[in-house]
């Protein structure tokens, strides 16, 4: 109830038509001092390029058959995300990718080099944000059995959760238990991640593999 009460207040994005969850995460970024991410697949959404978005976000669409005007609200929301999240210049990011997320061909080689331009645009501010990739060499690893999650701290309300999405169901979870237990596996990825020096490597390589000719 403490955390609804947080992302209860107004915000801009009560305007669009976005789920009951996801408007409860965007109010919990908002009051965030710092928030550590893990996906597996995907680039998160605030580190996400406008294309590399909007393509994630047709693919999933046609599944609950959303439309053009839908996808671009959805597109449109996420982008203020991340506006906002640069303009307030907080929290600090701590995001952990695997190795898949940066090798799909999301919308394309052209979208994808500039995605990963982004990412490396990004991993040069390092006042605002820490990025690792999992690399497939890391082997089997403390979160083998899970797509993604985040740890959201609001320090202001002595506050944290771990927000775990998936497609039909999507939690908050806030017992001492779950945080100790996600902050212990983000740990782990944290150590078996490659560094920021190896991970900027590893990213500039798989850009220039993007190629007009990459199938």
């Amino acid at each position: 109830m403490d955390l609804r009460s947080v992302a209860k207040t107004p915000g801009w994005w009560q305007s669009h038509e976005v789920e009951k969850h996801y408007g409860t995460l965007i109010g919990l970024e908002a009051a965030a001092s710092d928030m550590s991410t893990y996906q597996v697949q995907l680039i998160p959404g605030l580190l996400q390029t406008e294309d590399y978005a909007r393509s994630v976000i047709t693919a999933g669409a046609a599944s609950w058959r959303g439309t053009d005007e839908e996808i671009e609200d959805l597109v449109r929301v996420r982008m203020r995300r991340q506006e906002d999240w640069i303009s307030r210049g907080a929290p600090h990011l701590w995001a952990i990718v695997g190795e898949a997320a940066v090798r799909q061909a999301v919308g394309g080689p052209g979208v994808m080099r500039d995605q990963l331009a982004h990412l490396l645009e990004l991993s040069h501010r390092q006042t605002r944000i820490t990025l690792q990739v999992l690399p497939y060499s890391a082997g089997s690893h403390t979160a083998m059995e899970m797509a993604c999650f985040a740890v959201l701290d609001v320090e202001e309300a002595e506050l944290s959760t771990v927000y775990v999405e998936g497609p039909t169901a999507n939690l908050f979870l806030d017992s001492p238990e779950d945080l100790t237990r996600y902050r212990r596996i983000f740990e782990h990825l944290r150590k078996s991640a490659l560094g920021t020096v190896d991970t900027r490597a590893l990213l500039t390589d798989v850009m220039e593999g993007f190629t007009d000719d990459t199938p």
